[in-house]
């Protein structure tokens, strides 16, 4: 789980996000980045359209957190808004995440 600290929790710090952010595209997420701060913020978006079942959504959310937690070093400080692409259900785990991982490096 996320510490409190890199959470972006706020409806109106994640509207900004998704308004003033550069965004950066893969097959499977796309993700909004606001520079910004000295805390590196993030926020996971699963939508209904990705997965009906919310057991679903929330073990893809879980999957996505555990991952950025272990990895927060590599991020730039800003807020960060993670949206999940329908495309998404038809791939393995490993798949979603490797495609995380070059998503992740791109942002650097």
């Amino acid at each position: 789980m996320l510490k409190k600290t890199n959470r972006l929790a706020k409806d109106r710090d994640i509207q900004k996000t998704f308004a003033r952010g550069r965004s950066f595209f893969n097959p499977l997420f796309t993700v909004k980045f606001l520079p910004g701060g000295l805390s590196k913020r993030f926020t996971v978006v699963v939508s209904t359209k990705v997965f009906k079942n919310a057991v679903d959504r929330n073990r893809l959310k879980r999957i996505l957190r555990e991952h950025l937690r272990t990895n927060l070093n590599f991020f730039k400080p800003g807020d960060y808004a993670i949206i999940a692409k329908p495309k998404i259900k038809n791939f393995p785990e490993k798949e979603i995440l490797k495609s995380f991982l070059e998503l992740c490096l791109k942002l650097k």
